[in-house]
């Protein structure tokens, strides 16, 4: 969990950022939002534990691995990663909070990257919309590929349809939107075009634990938009000095028809107060009249390109825009008309090609029903899309609001699990060395955290990208997932990666033995689960266990038998007996501990169960733990908002096996929920869900999340088995 503590993050931040505007912003006096209403960490909007910064506002992902699109219900884009899943968020949007409905209200009306419809009735009457107004429709155009398919439909009297067919093709920094627009016979529309609005903001600069700098301030995003004429397109370019390396940096995403537009409008943001006075009028608000064709602004920007529509005896026309990024304005250039030469049909078999060839080496769940297989691929997606190719990090959410676009070991020892279950040892690999190479040591000194420990977060390049110096299940995790993945490897590589990744083991565990508390033997107090709070519970206690009993394993396989292995087996002893004395005989299961109220019952039980497993199944003691996970978990999903459920439903679904029936039963029965009740329509995982008025649950921040989908699948994969990968229609 991260939700809960992640508020106060900001405030530990403040003076980090005080000092990163001025060395990065035009604006030096520009400081985050208040924390009060309105700011990026506001606890009057919605639910302040799970949507601290704000409601996050997905409900399709698109993707390469450099490019990383994330678009709302409307087609929206919401987020636009370049250049990769990490770093950076080109585009300005920021979400406020929720209406009655549970519907996601944005700042300001011109925010993000969408398209409208001008039109001319045979009657001489004029008129526009915004897509977004219109009634729509969202899904995916098929299981196996993240390409997204909105359509939009005007009211009766105008006629008029909009398919929006949305990709990003494999191995470029584009991002193709491909609308097709269908005028019924009986329609009064006899001229159209399509208008494309962009709010983009695009900056290379980030900030030591704190990742806020690409959604929050947008001040740091002060740069210049110019509109192209040889080129017809629109360029958003920044330049400046990156905070977190004192290096220069320069960055741009560009946009443009496929044919040459008809008109264009480069504004300065009417709505942002942090705009530069004087500048052209917004191209939002020009749009809905006529774009007036100014050619460049700086400061906050926003720009609008116009094509007319070439409708065809059938009443068909298409428009396709191209949204391309790179590191400086002429290579996003390069890029835009390279893929403006590729055909999109040609693009769009690419993109399936591509995402055949990766998914066709996966397994899914055996069994549980179509829901459950079409979640299980979206989860397979989502992975792929979330791993930053260069390091191997992969994000908990390629989402800014909430920041959660950073690499936490405590899920990605869980990925890591999954990746080898799912043959992707390379990647497993890369993620472990990437992970070896941040971990705090005499080579890789930290001012904030002792040798062997791990930041709370990482951003893709390996800074520290969240403000808790270090958290002690990080550690435990941490080593266990270094040690883990060396079991799925065989002969000299096995043997490489251990060399490898045996020195950060063994400062985790050395430290990991020096953590303990005299009193009762349990570790020392520290930063648990990214609760702001110290505390001392069986959710630091578990991964300890688990963290030394790997390293003991690791030193095992690499011959090493020097005093300090014994030592951790002495620790681990001693700590196996000090979290004995938190097994209730009246419960038939183990208390929390003490000083921290934030973790549940079944999501630390379910760790107990599995990875930890304190025990072996049959104890008495592991089959009462099971029955309190399975109580609470069910307990959780009836209350009017959770998170993490699936920690429960794997654990149980280790615990459990071989499975009678009434186990069985339990186990698909919520399996099959949480696909069906706990996703969007479109079948992603939020980190949180919460439920309408009417009672029905809805998933909220930061969805697609990673872990989420990961537990969700690796507890199909023990609930029922494992088959070969099946493509729709097959």
């Amino acid at each position: 969990m991260k939700s809960s503590a992640a508020r106060p993050g900001l405030a530990v931040g403040l003076t980090v950022l005080a000092a990163a505007a001025g060395a990065a912003a035009t604006h030096a006096a520009i400081l985050p939002p208040s924390l009060g209403p309105g700011g990026c960490d506001d606890p009057t909007q919605g639910n302040a534990d799970f949507e601290a910064y704000g409601p996050t506002d997905v409900n399709v992902q698109a993707g390469n691995g450099r490019v990383t699109v994330n678009e709302n219900a409307v087609g929206t884009i919401t987020v636009f990663k370049y250049p990769d899943p990490s770093l950076f968020n080109l585009v300005k949007y920021f979400a406020i909070k929720r209406d009655a409905a549970g519907r996601v209200q944005v700042q300001y009306p011109n925010e993000g990257s969408f398209a409208g419809v001008r039109w001319t009735t045979r009657s001489g009457k004029d008129g526009f919309a915004w897509l977004r107004d219109w009634r729509s429709h969202q899904r995916y155009l098929s299981p196996d590929s993240p390409v997204a398919l909105t359509t939009y439909r005007s009211p009766r009297a105008l006629g008029l349809r909009v398919r929006d067919t949305d990709l990003a093709p494999p191995h470029s920094s584009r991002y193709i939107r491909q609308f097709r627009v269908t005028r019924r016979k009986a329609s009064p529309v006899r001229r159209a075009s399509l208008v494309y609005f962009g709010n983009f903001n695009p900056t290379a600069t980030h900030l030591p634990l704190l990742p806020v700098s690409d959604w929050c301030v947008s001040a740091l995003g002060d740069g210049s938009a110019s509109y192209e004429a040889a080129d017809h397109a629109i360029v958003n370019s920044w330049s400046g000095t990156d905070v977190a390396t004192a290096t220069q940096r320069s960055m741009a995403v560009t946009f443009g028809f496929a044919r040459t537009d008809s008109a264009h409008q480069v504004g300065a943001d009417g709505y942002d107060s942090a705009a530069l006075p004087g500048g052209p009028p917004d191209a939002y608000d020009q749009a809905q009249s006529g774009l007036g064709g100014s050619d460049s602004a700086s400061g906050q920007t926003d720009a609008a390109l116009e094509q007319r529509l070439r409708f065809d005896r059938r009443g068909r026309a298409r428009a396709r825009m191209t949204i391309a990024a790179g590191l400086d304005q002429t290579e996003a250039l390069r890029a835009l008309q390279h893929g403006r030469r590729i055909p999109f049909r040609r693009q769009l078999r690419a993109e399936t090609r591509d995402w055949h060839r990766w998914l066709s080496k996966r397994v899914l769940p055996a069994g549980g029903g179509r829901r459950v297989t079409n979640v299980a691929k979206r989860s397979l997606i989502t992975l792929r899309l979330a791993r930053a190719a260069r390091s191997g990090a992969i994000v908990a959410s390629a989402n800014t609001q909430g920041p959660y676009g950073e690499d936490w070991i405590r899920d990605g020892s869980f990925i890591n699990s999954l990746l080898d279950t799912e043959g992707l040892h390379g990647w497993v690999t890369k993620h472990n060395l990437f992970y070896a190479r941040i971990q705090a040591s005499l080579q890789h000194p930290s001012l904030i955290r002792p040798p062997g420990n791990w930041a709370m977060a990482s951003y893709s390049d390996g800074v520290d990208g969240a403000p808790i110096p270090w958290e002690i299940d990080e550690t435990g995790l941490g080593a266990w997932t270094l040690y883990d993945h060396y079991r799925h490897l065989k002969g000299p590589a096995a043997t490489k990666y251990l060399a490898a990744v045996y020195p950060a083991i063994g400062r985790a565990a050395d430290f990991l033995t020096l953590c303990r508390d005299p009193l009762n033997g349990l570790q020392c107090l520290a930063n648990e689960d990214d609760s702001f709070t110290p505390s001392q519970t069986l959710h630091g206690a578990g991964p300890v266990v688990l963290g030394l009993r790997s390293a003991i394993a690791a030193a095992r396989a690499s011959g090493d038998t020097s005093a300090r292995v014994g030592q951790w087996k002495a620790r681990l002893k001693n700590l196996r007996a000090a979290i004995e004395t938190l097994y209730d005989p009246a419960t038939h299961s183990y208390v929390a501990g003490t000083g921290n109220a934030y973790n549940v019952t079944y999501g630390d039980g379910g760790w107990l169960l599995w990875p930890v497993r304190l025990h072996p199944y049959s104890d008495p003691r592991m089959a009462g733990e099971a029955k309190a996970v399975m109580k609470a978990m069910r307990a959780s999903l009836r209350a009017p908002r959770g998170q993490y459920e699936a920690k429960a439903l794997l654990g149980l679904a280790h615990a459990w096996k071989p499975y009678s029936p009434g186990h069985r039963r339990r186990l698909q029965s919520t399996l099959r929920y949480m696909a069906g009740a706990l996703t969007t329509p479109t079948g992603l995982f939020g980190e949180s869900w919460e439920r309408h008025p009417s009672g029905h649950p809805f998933p909220v921040q930061d969805q697609p999340h990673v872990w989420e989908h990961t537990l969700f699948l690796m507890a199909a994969l023990k609930i029922e088995g494992s088959r070969p990968y099946r493509f729709a229609g097959h």
